[in-house]
């Protein structure tokens, strides 16, 4: 039972960031920037999405280590933001089009729950219902993980999109794009590790949320 629980999370995870990363491409799409689109990104095929620290070997030693959290990422999706039309309002969509889609996701799973425990009474070892309670805490997750406003998250991103805030960071380190390039990812692993207390209450009261939203 144990390699079938670690094989489910292995799958909600992958699918979960490729479709985060596949909705970041197409929303630019929209807007016209097809750099996505070209380069192959706006596929279902994890193998073009996969980064093989943030998708293979970060969630596995957490899998392994009984961390009790799952979280990586995958291969950036490319974006040009001097190609998108409606700038600045169309590059803070694509920056927050990853983060809506793990939410959607999670509200997806939670509904899917609600419908099946009200009209089936399913064990909670049922194959489904592990594959959809593991999908709603795998976009919990990554939708919080993702709006951090972290070096490399597209919290960050979608803050840097302003201009005062822009302003502020070309005063900093992380305004320089080559340490970002360098340092940026140990920067941000190394605040998450400081900040995982409050990270976790942050997990605590949005599983909460929906619980009892769901009454579940």
């Amino acid at each position: 039972m144990e390699l079938i629980v670690i094989a489910v999370y292995i799958i909600a995870f992958l699918y979960s960031v490729v479709l985060h990363e596949i909705a970041h491409g197409f929303v630019a799409n929209m807007f016209g920037d097809d750099t996505a689109k070209v380069s192959g990104r706006l596929s279902l095929n994890p193998l073009v999405h996969i980064d093989f620290i943030g998708s293979i070997m970060v969630p596995l030693l957490l899998v392994f280590s009984n961390a009790g959290i799952l979280f990586g990422w995958a291969k950036p999706v490319p974006v040009n933001p001097y190609r998108l039309e409606k700038r600045p309002v169309s590059y803070r969509l694509v920056t927050m089009a990853g983060i809506f889609t793990n939410f959607s996701l999670a509200i997806f799973s939670i509904v899917i729950l609600k419908i099946t425990t009200q009209l089936f009474a399913l064990a909670p070892n049922n194959l489904g219902i592990l594959f959809f309670t593991i999908l709603f805490q795998v976009n919990v997750v990554l939708a919080v993980f993702n709006s951090l406003p972290l070096p490399g998250f597209d919290g960050f991103n979608f803050l840097a999109s302003f201009s005062f805030v822009s302003r502020l960071l070309a005063k900093t380190p992380f305004g320089n794009p080559l340490f970002m390039a360098r340092y940026g990812l140990l920067v941000s692993i190394g605040l998450l590790f400081f900040l995982m207390p409050f990270i976790s209450s942050i997990f605590s009261f949005i599983f909460g949320l929906f619980i009892t939203i769901f009454n579940l």
